[in-house]
């Protein structure tokens, strides 16, 4: 195994968040209670979000990448979901307003609580990783140690939603992509 490997994944292990047992339990109970859940991010962070949309997706949920040209109009019953480090994305802001403008719920996974993106949601988590902006010490270029967090971050939800019996990995698997 190389050096660096190790080094990533030593970094990994000290990166923190705020979720609580009973912050997942709200947003799982915010994703299965929404009409459609819409996902936004941009850069690598919104490739970490677009792998979330995925997961989400195969549970069987009504899922929609912002970007995507078949994303139809947000609404009161959604909920829109932002992955984005410094959560300071003028083009992100603008998401947040219109959902808050057609009354969807928002939550945010950022690094920043006192980012606008941060200040436009409901639900705010925050996940303690230099960005590209503030290494702060990491290894690694730019936001990687963000994006990495983010990631498992995504994956440490859909575990805890198998885990509460939502969904079992059988039928996780029946819903994946057959064209593949």
């Amino acid at each position: 195994m190389i050096k660096e490997f190790s080094e990533i994944c030593s970094e990994l292990s000290n990166v923190s968040n705020n979720l609580t047992d009973k912050k997942v339990a709200e947003i799982i109970k915010l994703i299965f209670k929404s009409k459609r859940i819409f996902l936004s991010g941009e850069g690598r962070s919104g490739l970490m979000i677009k792998a979330f949309a995925n997961r989400l997706s195969q549970i069987g949920l009504q899922v929609h990448v912002v970007s995507e040209i078949t994303a139809p109009a947000i609404g009161f019953d959604d909920l829109l979901i932002f992955n984005s480090a410094s959560g300071s994305s003028t083009f992100l802001n603008s998401q947040a307003k219109n959902a808050r403008a057609a009354g969807s719920k928002i939550i945010s996974f950022t690094s920043d609580k006192t980012a606008p993106l941060s200040q436009n949601s409901d639900m705010v988590i925050l996940i303690d990783a230099p960005t590209k902006d503030k290494i702060n010490g990491s290894i690694q270029p730019m936001g990687s140690l963000y994006e990495q967090a983010s990631l498992i971050l995504f994956d440490s939800l859909i575990l805890k939603v198998i885990k509460s019996g939502f969904i079992t990995t059988a039928k996780l698997r029946s819903l994946h992509s057959n064209l593949e």
